[in-house]
């Protein structure tokens, strides 16, 4: 994203000429208008002082009803207080009088997406896309636009993009996962989901993706209940040709379960502990689970064990699935 500061060209401090420097510190200035509006702008959006804000620019507008930055921050701070209607005249003005400014697009189209307007929220986006192709922003919000209308192939073509630009960014991702699994490309769905996983494992989103992995019989992420809270974590394994030496993946979720319980004195965990090959086996790997906790915090008592001489079967997506040896964090059992 391009600040609205950096499109324009900034001289070196020695070589500052006389006239705008006089410019910039006399009172009225447009240059010294335009800085002193974004910085003001920023803080009351940043710090969520909106009807302070639209107080502020309201004067502003009095006295220079066609400088486009007091029409953008007047539009930004309606809209933030949930008053797209009243937001949608300065945003509309503000891309009138400078209609290079893809900023002042994108967010009109937010506005015309909170009216319901999704033509016109189309529209805008594509005017900030002409102007900066790599504009993030107006890149994923023209996807979203595109998946809820039913475009989902579209869609997915624009969220790859964003991807290219923003390789990490968590609602292309989820929606890029989402739309694999709904068009049946299940192969690619299922590492999609993982992706998403790997970096953004918290909050329902991630517990929604969890559920859609599992569905399609990948449980590499599943949710575990502790205490109030359903927690996604990466599945617990063990080294190759060990039965109690966890594998690196497993330790951010071991990480995980041990803050939990070193914050919460109270809390308290069971660890059902599965594995086709016996209880023997199944009870080595859950007192080898329990250690690494107690390592990383866990006070004695506070974790019990449930080992279990079979493999594990879980109900999800419609099919019963298998699997030969695996670890559940779960309530204690009465």
């Amino acid at each position: 994203m391009r600040s609205q500061l950096s499109r324009r060209p900034r001289p070196a401090a020695w070589i500052v000429p006389l006239a705008a420097l006089v410019c910039l510190l006399a009172a009225g200035c447009a240059a010294t208008r335009y800085m002193s509006n974004q910085v003001v702008g920023n803080y009351y959006l940043n710090e969520h002082r909106y009807a302070d804000g639209v107080a502020h620019f309201q004067e502003e507008l009095a006295a220079h009803p066609q400088e486009p930055l007091p029409n953008y921050y007047m539009g930004r701070l309606l809209l933030a207080q949930s008053k797209p209607q009243e937001a949608l005249p300065y945003l509309q003005k503000a891309t009138a009088l400078d209609p290079g400014e893809e900023e002042y697009w994108y967010w009109l189209g937010v506005n015309q997406w909170a009216l319901g307007n999704p033509g016109a929220e189309q529209e805008a986006y594509l005017r900030a896309l002409e102007i900066d192709p790599k504009y993030v922003p107006a890149r994923l919000y023209y996807a979203h636009n595109l998946k809820d209308a039913g475009k989902l192939k579209d869609a997915l073509t624009q969220y790859d993009k964003v991807l290219l630009e923003a390789p990490l960014q968590p609602d292309a991702l989820y929606n890029r996962a989402d739309i694999l699994q709904k068009i049946g490309m299940r192969g690619l769905a299922a590492p999609a989901w993982k992706k998403y996983l790997d970096n953004y494992p918290d909050g329902s989103d991630a517990r929604e993706a969890a559920m859609a992995l599992n569905s399609q019989g990948d449980f590499t992420y599943r949710i575990h209940a502790i205490g109030v809270r359903q927690v996604v974590l990466h599945r617990i394994g063990f080294a190759p040709g060990s039965g109690s030496k966890l594998d690196k993946e497993s330790l951010q979720s071991i990480h995980v379960v041990g803050a939990m319980l070193q914050d919460d004195p109270s809390l308290r965990v069971e660890i059902a502990s599965y594995d086709k090959s016996g209880k023997d086996a199944a009870t080595y790997r859950a007192l080898a689970v329990r250690s690494a906790l107690e390592q990383r915090g866990a006070r004695p008592g506070q974790v019990s064990i449930a080992p279990y001489g079979r493999a594990e079967r879980i109900r999800a997506g419609g099919r019963v699935h298998t699997l030969d040896d695996s670890i559940v964090f779960r309530n204690p059992r009465p």
